[in-house]
């Protein structure tokens, strides 16, 4: 005896469809922060350690005391990559500046936006950066709370490596520009010391109701042609393959009568 299979109603089907729906956010939320968090991490350690390389295998411009404002690339504005071992080993990202900041950030290629306004490395006052932590966008400084005072932060450039220090964080609303300033929250006044500044969006995960803010101060300049600083090699291994490549390159120049 067969049995009349029962017809879905309508609602089975908007409940199912639902379901799925649901099932797709919730694959999505947890997909998303692993692909920035590896596929896009990985791609930019690979981008950065290629641009090095570039810089490594230039001849140096001498460093004769004063320290080198770096140059900005003329098409796509890149000037540094930042190392944040807090972050992950072998964690390196492009810093780019004289670009509209929001495409910056948004664009897997680069992620961090320097603010125009502030200083470059080499420069005296507050050098600013800008990058998501969360939500559905590449996220550079998605890891800025692991940082602890004494921790060591460098931004390489074609001329050298900067060592600055993590020194203290705060949270502020979104519009406290005030901690762009030279001297943050201080008006008019210049600091005595250079001052890292990292800004990013607070709550950590898919939030943007506050601002949270890194500052690290200016420890020391190591020129190109002394190698990369020894607390940076020891935990990056593409920066320690540098160092072996700069080594030969400085071989090179030498043997040339150039160095």
């Amino acid at each position: 005896m067969s049995r009349t299979r029962a017809k879905l109603s309508p609602f089975t089907v908007i409940g199912e469809l639902l379901l799925l729906g649901g099932l797709g956010v919730f694959g999505f939320l947890l997909w998303q922060p692993w692909y920035t968090a590896n596929v896009v991490a990985v791609a930019q350690s690979h981008v950065a350690t290629n641009i090095s390389a570039q810089w490594v295998n230039a001849e140096p411009r001498k460093f004769e005391g004063e320290i080198p404002v770096p140059v900005p690339n003329s098409d796509t504005g890149v000037f540094g990559i930042l190392y944040v071992p807090a972050f992950g080993d072998n964690w390196a990202n492009q810093l780019v500046t004289n670009r509209p900041m929001n495409p910056v950030m948004d664009d897997s290629a680069f992620g961090i936006a320097h603010y125009q306004d502030t200083a470059l490395p080499g420069q005296k006052g507050n050098v600013a950066f800008a990058a998501h932590r969360s939500g559905g966008h590449i996220t550079p400084f998605r890891d800025v709370d692991f940082l602890r005072v004494g921790d060591p932060i460098f931004i390489e450039t074609a001329d050298g490596w900067f060592t600055y220090r993590f020194r203290s964080a705060e949270y502020v609303l979104p519009d406290g520009v005030g901690v762009l300033n030279p001297m943050p929250h201080i008006p008019d006044i210049y600091a005595d010391q250079d001052i890292l500044t990292f800004t990013t969006c607070n709550p950590k995960y898919w939030g943007a109701d506050e601002r949270m803010i890194a500052y690290s101060v200016f420890e020391s300049f190591t020129p190109r042609a002394d190698g990369p600083p020894a607390e940076l090699a020891q935990v990056n291994s593409n920066v320690a393959e540098s160092a072996k490549s700069h080594s030969n390159a400085t071989t090179h120049f030498a043997a040339r009568g150039d160095h």
